[in-house]
């Protein structure tokens, strides 16, 4: 069976693909197998079904999507206070009455588009 490839973060990975008998029957053997790869494809009929890793490489992994979670959610914290410091300057209330007292302009009629 040829070895299958993925990306993570633009690097190319070999999968070597395990086929899901050889782990019910030999259980010792995909282990080990596991353990010098450090990644398997399991395999049903030459489709991949899951991907099995060491739980250092799935910790790692967690803690990834965690940091890329915090960092996102950092930025959206400081784009939110930035916003709120704008609401909280001495002249928004102004700055929005004017906002709103404006009259829009709308050039054109508006287009639905040809299936309508």
């Amino acid at each position: 069976m040829k070895a299958l490839k993925t990306r993570d973060a633009g690097v190319v990975q070999t999968l070597e693909p395990i086929p899901a008998t050889t782990i019910r029957r030999d259980w010792a053997t995909a282990k080990s197998r596991l353990r010098a790869k450090g990644v398997l494809a399991l395999t049903t009929h030459d489709r991949v079904e899951a991907v099995l890793i060491e739980p250092a490489a799935y910790e790692a992994l967690v803690a990834r999507a965690d940091a890329a979670d915090r960092t996102l959610l950092e930025g959206l914290t400081q784009q939110f206070d930035a916003r709120l410091a704008t609401l909280k300057q001495a002249d928004a209330a102004d700055r929005l009455r004017l906002a709103f007292a404006r009259e829009g302009r709308f050039e054109g009629g508006a287009v639905a588009g040809d299936s309508f």
